[in-house]
């Protein structure tokens, strides 16, 4: 060790396994919020990706540079700052190690290296970091072994307010009776409100509701519908933001879809990327601040917690090699060094036969091999040839479940209902992976007009509409709009549009409609497919191949049967639905009107009986 450098260090042994301390230690945000850390401020990175930050401390101004965590996951992590002056420490590095020892217990060991700028911090600094920083840092992390070891799971750790919550109870009781006015299920009013009255600030600020949904064992389409309807309340604010392929974080964060452009800059990563609504935005919720005074604050920038998709992050020295052993669940994992922009694919899968694998980190390319590892402890040699250290970073590429992408929102037939206004900047349209579309028509309705007169053919025509609504909100679709006595429907899954179709086929059976003079046939067709999110007249509009496509092949259904095609009945959730639910299945080809490629289309008749939701 260099001299004039001073080392402090301290143990401590934890009732919990390290898998459920890890998402708890790793969050240093929370650590330093509970160590009484100060808040701060910081820049944008430098070439190294070395933030500056700035601060209060004791009402004294600091202002630090701070290198980026390394940390593997579920093992350690590590981070270096340089203290400007008048601050009496001209350096200091942290790092936390997680050690099993079996029957649930872990060893939390926390190593401190020193670098005084003077006598006075050469003295001072490792006795105020040995005796107050470790004392306090020891204290928090066995309050996270007690939380953890008491719960099922660290994700249902609760954490009390570091400070009591203000809460305007009487704006607060308003709030939740037009909840109830609004229908909402009163045990999820109930939840939201006790959330609200007694979770820390960070827990009540950009709330993901599938997260909370989890975490309360509700359904996340009921507990997303409740946070959509207590902001039309007044109880929460929505916000949208725009995520960063790379660390994740939000790039840009708006009020409204409006306020969106094609293209967004992360800082932190330095890149410029297009926006999709399945990953690029999210639709996030914080309590509204009449309700209750929430402080949004950073506390620490560059923790593992905060790019929990990154399970390593580590450095490697010019014209050297790093060997890691870590443990990697079957997915598919990204390679990537964050001074270059060339990446490559690691596949971990349970057929694979390797257990370890070489990476070389090239300007010119990244190349591992092999390219597929068996799950578990996989060892990774880490190759830097190059004349400058390199910051190595191994990522899942599955995007979080937990994710409320504005893909789904938008198609949701309470949000079109509740904020009508949200729609995207006109001339902006963003891609849209997958969605699936469901067509309709309305058999020989002019036949119809013609043989009843104009007043009782449209009571009839509009009974239609009614219960295609009804049905394909039961479904969790939304009805885009309706084009003459046809409907255009979005779905996020497959599987409930194709069991939306089968319930609309059954009622135009066998329902009461059926017996009606004439009788109404309905033709269908579905497809799914990627497409592009527009704002058109005021509202949003769906458009692009998929949608034409969809459009296309409801022309090819005769009336009372489903058409479909081949991309969706090669889904097998679709398809063991329409194997449970149809007696007769035609399969044909088409060339749609308008499309040049040819289709392999999907003819469908419902079974008789009645359809097992």
């Amino acid at each position: 060790m260099a001299a004039g450098v001073k080392h402090v260090s301290t143990s401590v042994i934890l009732p919990a396994s390290v898998e459920q301390l890890w998402p708890l230690i790793s969050d240093t945000d929370r650590v330093n919020r509970m160590l009484g850390l100060p808040a701060f401020e910081r820049t944008s990175p430098d070439e190294q990706l070395v933030q500056t930050i700035s601060g209060h401390y004791l009402g004294v101004p600091v202002t630090w540079r701070e290198h980026p965590f390394e940390w593997i996951y579920e093992q350690y992590f590590s981070v270096r700052r340089e203290f400007n002056p008048p601050l009496p420490i001209s350096w200091l590095t942290t790092d936390t190690h997680l050690e099993a020892l079996g029957d649930d217990t872990t060893r939390v060991t926390v190593n401190v290296h020193i670098s005084g700028r003077n006598l006075l911090g050469s003295i001072a600094a490792p006795i105020i970091v040995g005796q107050q920083m470790l004392r306090d840092m020891r204290r928090v992390y066995r309050l996270f072994g007690q939380l953890a070891a008491n719960a099922a799971a660290s994700s249902n750790v609760s954490f009390p307010p570091l400070r009591r919550p203000s809460v305007q109870a009487g704006r607060m009781a308003i709030a939740l009776e037009r909840l109830r006015v609004a229908g909402v299920q009163p045990a999820l009013i109930e939840r939201l409100a006790e959330h609200i009255r007694t979770a820390e600030d960070p827990q009540v600020v950009k709330m993901r509701p599938f997260a909370l949904a989890d975490r309360w064992g509700e359904p996340r389409q009921h507990v997303l519908r409740l946070f959509l309807y207590a902001t039309r309340a007044g109880l929460l604010d929505l916000e949208w933001d725009v995520i960063c392929p790379s660390c994740r974080g939000p790039s840009i964060r708006t009020d409204t879809l409006a306020k969106l452009s094609h293209e967004a800059h992360c800082p932190s990563c330095d890149i410029t990327y297009g926006l999709n609504f399945d990953e690029s935005v999210e639709l996030r919720f914080s309590v509204n601040p009449t309700i209750r005074e929430a402080v949004d604050l950073a506390y620490c920038i560059g923790g593992p917690a905060n790019t929990r998709h990154i399970a390593a992050q580590i450095g490697v020295e010019p014209a050297a090699s790093r060997l890691l052993q870590i443990r990697l669940d079957p997915g598919h994992y990204r390679l990537r060094s964050r001074q270059m922009h060339a990446q490559a694919e690691l596949t971990v899968a349970p057929d694979a036969a390797p257990a370890g694998a070489i990476v070389v980190f090239n300007p010119q390319g990244t190349t591992v091999v092999p390219d597929q590892v068996a799950p578990g402890i996989v060892s990774l040699r880490l190759d830097n040839p190059g004349t400058s250290r390199t910051l190595i970073v191994i990522e899942d590429t599955t995007w979080s479940s937990q994710a409320a992408s504005a893909a789904l929102v938008t198609s949701l037939d309470e949000f079109r209902q509740l904020f009508s206004s949200e729609v995207l900047a006109p001339g902006l349209g963003l891609s849209i992976r997958n969605l699936t579309f469901l067509f309709s028509d309305l058999k020989d309705s002019t036949a119809i007009y013609d043989r009843l007169g104009d007043s009782p053919a449209y009571a009839r025509v509009r009974d239609h509409f009614e219960i295609l609504r009804s049905v394909i909100a039961r479904h969790d679709g939304t009805l885009v709009k309706t084009i003459g006595d046809a409907v255009m429907a979005v779905f996020i899954r497959s599987d409930q549009a194709i069991e939306a179709a089968i319930e609309i086929q059954r009622i135009f059976t066998e329902g009461e409609i059926a017996r009606g003079n004439p009788a109404l046939k309905v033709k269908l067709g579905l497809h799914r497919g990627p497409c592009i999110a527009v704002n058109a007249n005021d509202l949003l509009d769906y458009f692009g191949s998929t949608v034409n496509v969809a459009a296309r092949v409801q022309s090819e259904s005769i009336g009372g049967d489903i058409v479909v095609t081949d991309e969706l009945l090669s889904d097998p959730i679709v398809r063991q639905i329409v194997d449970t639910a149809t007696t007769q299945l035609d399969t044909f080809e088409r060339m749609l009107k308008g499309i040049t490629q040819r289709y392999t289309l999907h003819r469908l008749w419902v079974y008789q009986g009645t359809l097992t939701p």
